[in-house]
């Protein structure tokens, strides 16, 4: 069977087309077409020239699972729904133009899909694990029963650019102001310092693993020290950091600075000597808990009733 699975996200409307069988599955098909909420947002509500992009993402997805001949399309909105006025509006429009039912998932239900999807991949029987986004960053505590403490922030990688930056690479106070801003929210919502690494997903955790990789050489996990010394460096040479952002990511070049300012807030209130990248999140979780249910046979699950089909 093949599942198309569009994550309607701050930064991205990205598609997966997944080919599962008996539980297995892998990705056959991965576009992404920026979502473009942050820029389109006016006051707290989404404008219509942002939802008609939106609209014109979904109907491309929909093109693309028609070609690829999916079984069944699914559609989730997280943190780019969230913070908006008019979401419903939104929702209403999308169905209206495309007959997609979209799915507005929680912050506790991020979490749980993000845990599954780390879970397929990491032996960690405990630890901490992160999900940084445009729109927000989800925090969970885990151990093997699943998210035993989890938040939702608005710390994503464009918000905080659009929020703390005033020009294309953030300056040096400019960062300190991002890591406190991450360090009091968590303390707030009750977090604190825990053992072991942070497990990192999303796109600008894997963006930054790219970048490490590829031109800093630096393979494996990150330390803390290392991503200090590349907010360090950007910070002192932001002309030549912002051109060599546009030239590997080029999608990421004003919101990766910020979101590894993220990074390095969480792992520094939480005592994080290292930080692990794992490619997977919550699109993965969210197929594995799909699968899960249709295993059960019988009743159709909750996220079938829910969701439904929109369309082949």
């Amino acid at each position: 069977m093949r599942i198309g699975i569009i994550d309607f996200g701050t930064n991205t409307l990205r598609l997966d087309i997944f080919e599962t069988e008996e539980g297995a599955y892998r990705s056959i098909y991965d576009n992404a077409i920026f979502s473009r909420i942050i820029e389109n947002t006016e006051g707290a509500s989404l404008s219509q020239d942002g939802i008609e992009h939106v609209i014109q993402a979904i109907e491309e997805h929909q093109s693309a699972c028609r070609h690829y001949r999916c079984d069944r399309v699914e559609c989730f909105a997280t943190a780019s729904l969230r913070y908006i006025d008019n979401a419903e509006s939104v929702l209403e429009q999308v169905e209206f133009r495309t007959g997609v039912k979209i799915k507005m998932i929680s912050g506790n239900e991020e979490a749980e899909y993000d845990f599954r999807a780390l879970k397929s991949v990491s032996k960690a029987q405990s630890g901490v694990g992160c999900d940084l986004g445009g729109g927000s960053m989800q925090l969970f505590v885990f151990d093997e029963k699943g998210p035993a403490k989890s938040a939702s922030f608005p710390l994503g990688s464009s918000r905080i650019a659009k929020q703390f930056v005033s020009g294309a690479i953030p300056t040096a106070s400019e960062i300190e102001n991002i890591k406190n801003e991450v360090k009091k929210q968590l303390s707030d919502a009750g977090f604190s310092p825990a053992n072991g690494s942070l497990s990192a997903m999303g796109g600008t955790a894997k963006a930054v693993k790219r970048l490490f990789g590829s031109v800093l050489k630096i393979e494996g996990a990150i330390s803390v020290s290392e991503l200090s010394g590349f907010l360090k460096a950007a910070a002192e040479a932001p002309e030549e950091t912002l051109e060599l952002l546009e030239d590997v990511e080029p999608k990421r070049a004003r919101t990766l600075v910020p979101g590894a300012a993220v990074l390095a807030g969480i792992m520094e209130f939480m005592g994080f000597g290292k930080m692990e990248v794992y490619s997977v999140g919550v699109r993965e979780g969210f197929l594995e808990k799909i699968l899960e249910e249709d295993k059960g046979g019988g009743e159709p699950g909750l996220l079938d009733i829910i969701l439904g089909s929109i369309g082949k």
